[in-house]
């Protein structure tokens, strides 16, 4: 019995975690807050926006939106670019500030080193 049981607490920890699609209210309601939080950050310097991983789960949800409500497909794709924008700017910004990471980079690639 013990054993079963353990078993039971296992697999419903390992797969108990679905993903499921957002509904189409949900996709509104988080493209417009989104938007309206990269928009207002942008704006004002000390405005932030919560941490790189949490922006890339609302950049995939946007994109998982675009499916669900494929109406709206322009303004979730703008939002996701946002937050796409937002995350390169925070790795650039990143790079930048550890000793010229950037402009390795940059010569890097201009070398063809992909």
């Amino acid at each position: 019995m013990g054993r079963v049981l353990l078993f039971l607490i296992m697999t419903t920890s390992l797969f108990g975690q679905v993903k499921h699609a957002p509904t189409v209210a949900q996709c509104q309601a988080d493209q417009h807050l989104w938007l309206s939080k990269v928009e207002t950050s942008a704006a004002n310097d000390s405005v932030t926006l919560p941490g790189y991983s949490l922006v890339d789960e609302w950049a995939q949800e946007m994109g998982d939106c675009i499916d669900v409500d494929p109406e709206n497909r322009l303004k979730y794709s703008s939002t996701a670019s946002e937050l796409r924008i937002e995350q390169f700017l925070r790795l650039k910004h990143f790079l930048d500030r550890h000793d010229g990471l950037w402009e390795k980079f940059l010569t890097d690639d201009a070398a063809g080193n992909r």
